[in-house]
């Protein structure tokens, strides 16, 4: 007779609040390892990006898991583990206005080069960077991929407030444009009929790990995309769902919006997600 525990399934839900906070120069590897599962292999000097991204005023956060101070059942070091673990990013650099910095420069190569197949998109966009008259800010949202998708609203109304608190503040966030860099996978074949899967998910063509940046690519004034399936990018995909590592194709897509678009972006976001929680 077997073991009635061998015919049991265990589902353990693990309830976790996040908080927004001001990053510290402690958060420095956490973000440097965000920014490498976005570039993966690349010339960009992350940690000059990671040190600006420190070291600029009144724009940015990260997040981080919101501990209580009376949970006194928490082993002490564990806590601290958790305290420093930075599960996302988001910010926004202005890369016009310090064009001269080397990683500004280094971003700028690395996306031109992705697009030297496609002499159109790179021409596209070399003239939205160099056009004089743009003032571009680098949108990065970065995060686990197992952080829920509700945070991106509060994530960036946040970074809204704080740009325009940096602008009273003489610092430069008018942006009329932003940039952003998003991780996106695509099925390579569909699957085989009758073949069994796992998951009951349905697949679908293609899937943004970062599911509001989907709005962003809808709204872009250029979007284009490249693979990085050449490097190495499985870790991430294994974290989303293992199942669908070798029916996904890994992508980079580089989306430009106007900056006027961003408070509709957020509208259209909210009300998907809201939707979803109803």
């Amino acid at each position: 007779m077997e073991d009635d525990d061998s015919e049991m399934e265990v589902t353990e839900k693990v309830n976790v609040e996040f908080e927004a906070r001001n990053p510290e120069e402690a958060d420095f590897h956490g973000i440097r390892q965000l920014l490498l599962q976005l570039f993966l292999k690349s010339n960009i000097d992350i940690s000059a990006i990671t040190d600006w991204i420190l070291t600029q005023r009144y724009v940015g956060s990260v997040i981080k898991q919101y501990l209580d101070d009376g949970d006194d059942d928490e082993d002490e070091s564990s806590m601290e583990e958790d305290v420093n673990q930075v599960y996302g990013v988001i910010t926004c650099l202005n890369i016009t206005k310090y064009k001269d910095k080397p990683c500004t420069d280094q971003i700028k190569k690395h996306l031109l080069q992705k697009l030297a197949n496609s002499k159109s998109s790179a021409n596209q966009l070399q003239a939205i960077l160099e056009n004089p008259s743009n003032n571009i800010g680098w949108l990065i949202n970065e995060r686990f991929v197992n952080i829920p998708a509700q945070i991106a609203v509060p994530s960036f109304q946040s970074i809204r407030q704080e740009m325009n608190t940096a602008n009273q503040k003489g610092e430069d966030y008018h942006c009329s444009h932003y940039i952003m860099v998003a991780k996106k996978f695509r099925m390579k074949t569909l699957p085989k009929p009758g073949k069994k899967r796992i998951s009951k998910k349905p697949l679908e063509s293609e899937i943004y790990s970062n599911g509001e940046e989907e709005f962003f690519a809808e709204a872009a004034e250029f979007r284009a995309t490249f693979t990085v399936a050449e490097e190495r990018d499985n870790g991430v995909v294994q974290q989303w769902d293992s199942e669908l590592e070798d029916q996904y194709e890994p992508l980079r897509e580089i989306i430009v919006i106007k900056a006027n678009e961003l408070e509709n972006i957020m509208i259209k976001v909210e009300n998907v997600l809201s939707q979803t929680n109803s």
